[in-house]
């Protein structure tokens, strides 16, 4: 992960120090692993919950009354 947060540095040009490298790194692993068990579920087949209506062009504004 580090090699390609370094890869990724000299691309955008961030100028990253080796603290700021091993901090993301962390930060990257802590993030994989709380994630992980969501990517592992298998969605494939399920419908979602809302079901978008083609029919409707658009939703009307409200007007806002002054007071």
């Amino acid at each position: 992960m580090k090699e390609l947060i370094r890869q990724l540095d000299s691309e955008y040009g961030f100028k990253l120090s080796e603290e700021e490298v091993e901090l993301i790194a962390k930060q990257w692993e802590s993030a994989n692993r709380m994630f992980q068990r969501l990517n592992e579920v298998d969605l494939a087949g399920v419908s979602p919950v809302m079901k978008v209506d083609k029919r409707v062009k658009g939703i009307k504004k409200v007007k806002k009354v002054k007071r």
